[in-house]
């Protein structure tokens, strides 16, 4: 059995303990029901950095607002009150401005004049936006819309939207080249048939002069939660973080990346094609979930590790030495399959391991990184969504795996309830067997990553995808098998065979506290909705074709398993659990086997039989209308 899992906080009570940062012990079935309203927790994550003026901005996810610190002096200095919780932060290259992305439906970009913090412009923008980049003479501001799918132009001198440019699926990094000619985007999660052979998301080139997409550049098969974005010195080669998911193979262990690794994908811009995938992990050591990223200006890459709480250093001069070797003496294999096979670095995970030392943070789960050091002893600042304190983190030269660090106390917080507890317990990877994963790997923000599985708990050789965990807790069987009476019984079982541990009680218990916290988020396609059907006929339409006969109630499932004719295979004639349609509109692909893309695929493509609701006799006309409403749902 695992120790009781140790969480950071500061305390108000504390002084600098342990460099401002104290221990307190998980004691949830001691914790007293909450009959007051309680201060939000801080969670740090985007951070922007002006090193003129030695100071942080720090994006305090969920306490609506950006604190400000010296770095130097090592003491926040001010705060930015928001009226919704920020999500990316971006200065401009004078440090005179502060772009704040910021809320969810609702989203805007909030701008500040700096030094004095005056608000400049709340700009409306789409669903969630997340990733923010300027433009080369600062007129235009572009914002990745997640929801939407869409990149944002501002023209800052008009305060307002002045296109949308469509991309992939949940875009959630920008990052532009130095002349301004190409924004590259980071699609999170794939857009495809999950029952394909290869799944992956997609790296988007936007040429700015046109406002187009100039290239969608799929990743290693298996790639998903694409995070951070970096640029080589040179600006030839885009770095991007994100997970390489192995779901060709059923989940039997975890030893030596058997079922998720974790990768550097880069990306020749030039070129606009992959170049080469790297992997970061040990061989038993994985580096889950990696989030933020930065090249300092010794030319290394550097990785917060978000699932292991680590910071990751990766020497990118010889490692480019290296590759270019490689792939040149690979390219001269005569056999196409051995040559293939051969240029694909994706499932080596000694090759990058001369290049590269990882550092323990004390933060949990480390998001935003940059540097402010020079030279072969750089500095870091990193932000922890788990922690309370920037940590101030000086490397040692060579390859030490030592580090000073420092911490900035950016405020207090409550200690942790149930629900927070849970939520860091879902994405703590490192009470994993050889920290490999953690639950959020497959299931981010509480929902799922796109893939199909072969968790063999309803047999071998037939792989089913992902579900959101959203509501889980209420609407049992839960899997898509209905194999599990409870969704308690479930994040049980899950430890036990997909972390591939065993935890306290509380531990699982946590996580259940947590996921029954999370609500849908409204959805993005309500405003289309409403102004093409003010009538509701989208509804009749649902009600009538007899969707509403298995998707009733509060949950929209009647919570039993029915044959709907879509089984195949080893699961010809199987019955499948009624999901929940709420928040339908953010979980594709869709199905059993994830073989559908969009909800008007399940409607026609895959319903032939009309056993998935009566929709054959309904024109083009109405069925765009009723997968509209179901994705209003």
């Amino acid at each position: 059995m695992h120790p009781r899992k140790l969480f950071l906080i500061v305390s108000a009570s504390s002084g600098l303990v342990g460099g401002a940062l104290s221990l307190y012990i998980n004691a949830s079935s001691t914790e007293p029901p909450q009959t007051v309203a309680r201060a939000p927790y801080l969670s740090p994550e985007a951070i922007a950095v002006d090193r003129e003026r030695t100071l942080v901005y720090t994006a305090l996810t969920t306490a609506k607002a950006v604190s400000i610190a010296d770095y130097e002096q090592e003491k926040v200095t001010g705060r930015i009150e928001l009226s919704q919780n920020p999500n990316e932060l971006l200065l401009s290259p004078d440090a005179n401005t502060l772009y704040v992305s910021t809320g969810t439906a609702r989203g805007t970009v909030e701008i500040f004049e700096l030094p004095s913090q005056k608000h400049k412009a709340s700009i409306a923008l789409g669903h969630t936006p997340t990733g923010l980049a300027l433009s080369k003479d600062g007129k235009t501001l572009y914002v990745a819309n997640r929801y939407n799918a869409t990149i944002a132009v501002i023209d800052l001198a008009q305060g307002k939207v002045s296109s949308n440019i469509p991309v992939i699926r949940e875009p959630r990094s920008l990052l532009l080249t130095p002349d301004g000619k190409t924004l590259a985007v980071g699609n999170f999660l794939p857009n495809m048939p999950g029952n394909g052979e290869n799944v992956s998301a997609e790296i988007s080139l936007i040429d700015t002069s046109t406002k187009t997409v100039r290239a969608n550049i799929s990743l290693a098969n298996g790639a998903q939660a694409v995070r951070g974005l970096a640029l080589s010195p040179d600006a030839r080669y885009l770095y991007s973080v994100h997970l390489v998911s192995r779901f060709t193979a059923p989940i039997t262990q975890l030893d030596r990346g058997w079922v998720n690794t974790d990768a550097v994908s880069i990306i020749d811009i030039n070129e606009a094609k992959l170049y080469a995938t790297i992997l970061i992990d040990d061989a038993e050591n994985g580096a889950a979930n990696p989030a933020g990223i930065c090249v300092d200006q010794g030319g290394k890459l550097n990785i917060a590790l978000n699932g292991d709480h680590e910071l990751l250093i990766l020497d990118l001069a010889p490692l480019h030495v290296k590759i270019a070797a490689h792939l040149e003496s690979a390219s001269k294999i005569a056999d196409p399959e051995t040559r293939k096979e051969a240029l694909d670095l994706s499932r080596d995970l000694a090759f990058a391991a001369p290049f590269k030392r990882r550092i323990p943070l004390n933060g949990r789960c480390p998001t935003g990184i940059a540097s402010i050091g020079t030279g072969d002893t750089p500095t870091f600042l990193i932000s922890s969504r788990f922690s309370t304190a920037l940590e101030k983190v000086t490397t040692t030269p060579g390859k030490s795996n030592k580090a000073t660090i420092r911490t900035i106390v950016l405020g207090t917080e409550p200690p942790p309830d149930a629900v927070r507890r849970g939520e860091f317990n879902f994405s703590d990877a490192s009470v994993c067997f050889q920290r490999w994963l953690s639950c959020t790997s497959c299931h981010p923000d509480g929902r799922q990553d796109g893939i199909n599985w072969d968790q063999m708990n309803d047999g071998l050789g037939n792989p089913k995808s992902t579900k959101s965990m959203l509501f889980t807790h209420y609407t049992p069987p839960v899997m898509i098998t209905g194999i599990r009476p409870s969704a308690v019984v479930a994040v049980r079982k899950g430890i036990e065979h997909v972390l591939f541990t065993r935890l306290p009680e509380e531990f699982a218990a946590d996580i259940d506290e947590y996921l029954k916290s999370l609500r849908p988020e409204e959805s993005p396609y309500l405003p289309e909705y409403r102004a093409r059907d003010p009538q509701g006929k989208g509804k009749e339409l649902f009600e009538n074709s007899g969707c509403s006969n298995c998707h009733s109630g509060e949950y929209l499932t009647d919570m039993k398993l029915h044959n709907v004719g879509t089984g195949t295979d080893n699961d010809k004639d199987r019955r499948f659990d009624t999901p929940t349609l709420r928040e339908v509109w953010r979980t594709a692909p869709y199905l059993y086997d994830g073989r559908a893309v969009t909800i008007k695929e399940v409607l026609t493509t895959y319903n032939k039989e009309d056993a998935h609701g009566i929709t054959s006799n309904l024109t083009k006309e109405e069925i765009e209308l009723l997968a509209l409403y179901v994705n209003t749902l």
